[in-house]
């Protein structure tokens, strides 16, 4: 009853191929990247780097040699991030010793230079140094 015209054309082909090039998507499902959602910031603050797999898939199997899809089209598995920058220097009013940092020690073992001990002893590592 039906003519016969081929296999229908498959679901995970863009509709524009299915048309102008549907020869090769015949033979086999297309191909296309897959990405998974970014991690989060490997930092806290200043620059860190947040990473995700892609994976080329062929129909509904996934592709692990030889590759089949186009590699120049293959997205980003890593990009660079920054959620906020670093506290540098604590503003000269708000500036108090936490109570809770040693900040007899943080002087004597010059740990000023760390943005985290600069913060919390900000009034000990700003007096000048005999």
């Amino acid at each position: 009853p039906g003519s016969a015209r081929g296999p229908p054309p498959s679901r995970t082909c863009p509709e524009h191929l299915t048309q102008e090039n549907s020869s090769s998507c015949f033979q086999r499902p297309c191909s296309k990247w897959f990405t998974t959602s970014w991690s989060q910031c490997s930092k806290t603050c200043g620059r860190g780097v947040q990473v995700r797999e892609v994976k080329c898939y062929q129909g509904e199997e996934l592709v692990t040699r030889g590759q089949s899809c186009d590699s120049a089209l293959k997205p980003e598995a890593k990009q660079s991030c920054e959620i906020q920058s670093c506290p540098t220097e604590a503003p000269a009013d708000a500036c108090q010793d936490k109570p809770t940092a040693n900040c007899a020690l943080v002087l004597k073992v010059k740990l000023c230079s760390h943005w985290y001990y600069r913060k919390a002893c900000c009034q000990s590592c700003k007096a000048p140094r005999p």
